[in-house]
């Protein structure tokens, strides 16, 4: 590659700069959300809680990235209320004379929603059809289009997946393809998300993981606490963590701290409904699952689940967490106070109270809220302090309302309850709104203060999936994966997007794994997810072989097929363009390119799809 050597060098120069700033100040912003508080490092994640500014951090982010993309052409369009999340946030910016930034143009909110629904960009023909439609009611069609789509259900059911973190070697590969069909099934069908919780927490497997019947099961699997041996169970701290995780997943709040300590002279710096609590709350949650009997047997891919035991003991001797103290455990709810019928099974129980409570539609809409927006309306998105909630009932001084809207909050929760808690329907409302719809660049000042009212598009990194799914696109040289079917045993068709796994672990190459990995990829197992950029990544863009193998004129890559076509220099740079980053080329970006074809065709394609990979406007959705 005759040009590279000057290009890398361009290309390193902004990555350094912008990657050790990026970095840091991303990661510091996700960490209170990603990795939820432990008592063995008290001091350091309370800290870090009090500290930590998401609010800032993706404002700050979306202005430095905003600032160095390309100027597209402008949405002159007028900014139309067109459902309840408009009428809150315009109101609201009216009332308060904050300004908000224009819509995105067409190429900017097609590769947007492409990835946002279906974690994939657009192809050319796909962009350029959106474009050239002339249709007003377009962008809801196409949003339409994509939610029936399958990478749709490929997207947000890996999503899912790392959400509950759903890990095969935890378990056994045959219970995590069981539950990822039963899990995309049921985003397909778009079944009630009230529902698919209540099946995970109240399904059993009373002999075999291997049936179908008991695919829900695997996420009360995952939670299993191993003791002195592989066969024993401590009963009570699998409760525990059931319960830690199905609060911080399924309610937003995190019980962690009163697993092992009372709030009381703990807690008051970071959540006033925390103070009031005592680990005997927690442990009456706990005593749902008392009688549940989560037995793993990991070398062999089995596991039961049962409701034969004795009930919670917290006279237990054996535990991970602070020894217990004696005394009654009735089960009871946290939320309301609410304590279970003990003549009928306790998990349905819970199911229940934990589904109909406002704060799980709350707590539901502000998770799917930052997928969508990039900031939640509680961020980090697991940290919802319930004493805090109330406009009406607010705090006492100097603690505010935690919601930046409270309004629009249980607006959307209601929406989200009154139908039928379908998560396509979310989705769709979010999308549909104009207030999705903006442009993330910003005309005038933009100031930290409006941050909050959502007054542009936040920008985000992609994550290491769709960076993957996106090169693999981009230059059509696609992984093909090869997998099989762990329950049957046969063969199942090639994967071309690492979204179409169950799990991480689910496709085996090497080179693949070690790029996902290098962008932070979770492994549901030992660490989560790591978001921010970082020099390897810009390294890995760079040099790895993920990369410029797929760039080469060879094996019917996109420059392949573009050099041996009787296309133009021109047409051969709108289409690379179109490909990779999902717009056409500026100017001046096409006049030199173009020279660089004219000079050599193949290097000079090779050259261009390379760069163009290493652009900023390629690694952010914005």
């Amino acid at each position: 590659m005759r040009h590279i050597t000057l290009i890398k060098k361009f290309v390193l120069a902004i990555w350094i700069a912008f990657a050790i700033w990026f970095g840091a100040a991303s990661h510091l912003a996700q960490k209170p959300q990603e990795k939820p508080l432990s008592p063995n490092t008290y001091d350091d994640e309370h800290a870090t809680v009090k500290t930590a500014r998401p609010d800032k951090q993706i404002s700050d982010l979306t202005s430095d990235v905003a600032a160095k993309l390309p100027h597209t052409g402008t949405n002159r369009q007028q900014v139309a209320i067109r459902n309840l999340i408009d009428q809150h946030l315009f109101a609201r910016m009216a009332k308060d004379r904050i300004p908000h930034a224009s819509l995105s143009n067409d190429y900017e909110f097609c590769r947007r929603i492409y990835l946002d629904l279906t974690g994939r960009i657009p192809t050319p023909e796909q962009l350029k059809a959106f474009v050239s439609n002339t249709a007003a009611d377009k962008r809801d069609r196409l949003i339409d289009e994509l939610l029936e789509s399958q990478a749709w259900v490929d997207h947000w059911g890996y999503w899912y997946g790392d959400l509950v973190r759903a890990a095969a070697n935890r378990i056994g590969d045959p219970a995590m393809q069981n539950f990822n069909r039963w899990l995309r099934q049921s985003i397909k069908e778009d079944k009630p998300y009230d529902r698919l919780v209540t099946e995970m927490l109240t399904s059993s497997a009373p002999n075999t993981n291997w049936m179908p019947d008991a695919a829900p099961t695997a996420y009360l699997a995952r939670w299993h606490v191993t003791g002195a041996s592989m066969y024993d169970n401590m009963y009570e701290d699998t409760a525990d963590e059931t319960i830690v995780q199905s609060a911080r997943i399924f309610l937003g709040t995190n019980y962690q701290c009163i697993s092992c300590h009372v709030g009381k002279g703990f807690l008051e710096k970071v959540s006033l409904d925390l103070v009031s609590k005592k680990r005997s709350d927690f442990w009456k949650m706990g005593a749902f699952f008392g009688k549940t009997r989560v037995r793993v047997i990991t070398y062999q891919d089995r596991y039961t689940i049962t409701d034969d035991g004795t009930g919670y003991d917290s006279k237990a001797d054996s535990s991970v967490r602070l020894p217990r103290e004696g005394g009654e455990v009735h089960p009871t709810f946290i939320l309301t106070g609410e304590k279970a019928d003990l003549n009928k099974p306790l998990r349905p129980q819970f199911a229940r109270m934990l589904t109909n409570h406002p704060q799980f539609a709350r707590a539901t809409v502000n998770l799917i809220w930052k997928q969508f927006f990039g900031l939640g309306i509680v961020d980090p998105v697991d940290s919802f302090d319930l004493a805090r909630q109330d406009p009406k009932n607010p705090p006492p001084a100097p603690w505010t309302v935690q919601p930046t809207n409270p309004e629009l909050l249980a607006a959307l929760a209601g929406d989200f309850a009154g139908h039928r808690f379908s998560l396509k329907h979310l989705m769709r409302t979010m999308a549909r709104s104009s207030a999705y719809q903006l442009s993330s660049r910003f005309d005038g000042e933009w100031k930290e203060s409006y941050t909050p009212y959502f007054a542009r598009h936040y920008v985000k990194l992609l994550t290491a999936e769709q960076v993957h799914d996106a090169i693999s696109q981009a230059t059509q040289v696609f992984g093909n994966y090869k997998r099989k079917d762990r329950v049957y045993g046969s063969p199942l068709a090639p994967m071309r997007f690492w979204t179409e796994a169950g799990t991480p672990e689910d496709i085996g190459n090497r080179e693949a794994k070690n790029f996902l990995h290098t962008f932070g990829q979770s492994n549901r197992e030992q660490f989560d997810r790591q978001s921010g950029g970082s020099i390897l990544q810009a390294m890995m863009l760079m040099n790895d072989g993920f990369v410029t193998k797929r760039v080469l004129a060879e094996g019917g890559s996109l420059v392949d097929q573009l050099v041996k076509s009787a296309k133009t220099s021109g047409e051969i740079v709108d289409e690379l363009y179109l490909a990779t980053l999902s717009r056409n080329p500026l100017a001046q970006e096409k006049q030199l390119a173009v020279s660089w074809l004219d000079r050599d065709r193949k290097q000079g394609a090779e050259d261009l799809h390379w760069s163009l990979l290493n652009k900023l406007d390629f690694v952010f959705n914005y």
